[in-house]
């Protein structure tokens, strides 16, 4: 693995993920969870673990030339503790 595929992964069901490999409907949704997580969760580091997947699943989808999600309208698709919060 690379510094550069380092740089663009993720954490998550207890293995890394790289972003580039994920499909379009798993990024999408570990996207909402991360939100739906970091918005819902009690501890501040838990929430900027989330938020700040968050913003590596956003900048993957800006990449791909999907449409920029909004941080909070993602929380209301996503599942607290779902796929791809951590």
């Amino acid at each position: 693995m690379s510094k550069k595929d380092l740089e663009r992964s993720v954490w998550f069901n207890g293995k890394e993920h790289l972003l580039h490999e994920m499909d379009l409907d798993e990024l999408w949704q570990c996207a909402y969870n991360a939100a739906a997580t970091g918005c819902q969760c009690g501890g501040h580091y838990k929430a900027e673990r989330n938020e700040a997947n968050f913003r590596l699943f956003n900048m993957e989808l800006r990449m791909r030339d999907e449409p920029q999600l909004e941080y909070y309208d993602a929380a209301k698709k996503g599942s607290f503790n779902g796929k791809g919060s951590c």
